[in-house]
């Protein structure tokens, strides 16, 4: 007679238990979610060398803060910026990062290298999707004889499938204090799915700046890693 209510006594515990255990779990992986810090990993070879490049975006009260750190050598770069959403459409978007840079020689004595503005454009548009790279190198104001330098990278890439995309790219390097145009390339670039959030890209281009004795040919090797 007094088991029926006993075993109803304990079922109920185990419900509301397990629900309770549920609620939480929902609550704990909801708050894991909204800390959760996307990253990135890129390394570049080019005709400059090998150069890693690492960043993170962090929510700071709802506002997008990029940063990300460049590595050549013994040069190191800190940039900082934020997100700007210009442009938000069903499959078409423009998204605006302006950021600022300080670079540092830790191999030369006098420490700070350069200042560098940056700023970045991404738009996706269905299966195409463009990125406009353009950075200042800012050397005159850690010293005056050098001569400071604006580049920009520029490609529109089209998705063939899930693993490839290709498209245009053009490079172009732009001295200070009269020099002008001493680099222009020109070629097809490639994007590679590498598995999951994994992307290799390729460049094989042609440097219309070439010297007298140079074929101008050039180009990259990246892989970018995604968290």
């Amino acid at each position: 007679m007094h088991r029926f209510p006993l075993v109803l006594m304990i079922v109920s515990i185990v419900v509301v238990v397990s629900f309770s255990v549920q609620a939480e779990s929902d609550e704990n992986e909801a708050a894991a979610e909204a800390a959760r810090i996307p990253g990135w990993f890129r390394v570049d070879t080019d005709s400059l060398g090998t150069h890693f490049l690492i960043g993170a975006t962090h929510s700071v009260g709802g506002v997008a803060l990029e940063s990300n750190i460049f590595i050549d050598d013994t040069i190191g770069e800190f940039d900082l910026g934020v997100s700007i959403p210009a442009v938000k459409g069903d499959g078409f978007g423009v998204t605006l990062l302006p950021m600022l840079g300080l670079g540092y020689d830790f191999a030369a004595p006098d420490g700070p290298l350069a200042v560098y503005p940056h700023l970045f454009v991404f738009m996706p548009a269905g299966k195409l999707f463009l990125k406009s790279w353009t950075i200042g190198t800012l050397y005159s104001l850690f010293d005056e004889d050098k001569n400071n330098e604006v580049y920009t990278r520029n490609y529109v890439t089209y998705s063939l499938n899930k693993t490839l995309a290709i498209g245009p790219q053009v490079e172009a390097v732009i001295v200070g204090s009269g020099v002008g145009l001493v680099s222009f390339v020109l070629g097809p670039r490639i994007n590679i799915g590498y598995g999951e959030n994994n992307t290799l890209g390729i460049l094989v281009g042609y440097d219309t700046k070439k010297g007298e004795n140079e074929t101008g040919m050039t180009g990259r090797l990246s892989f970018t890693r995604r968290w």
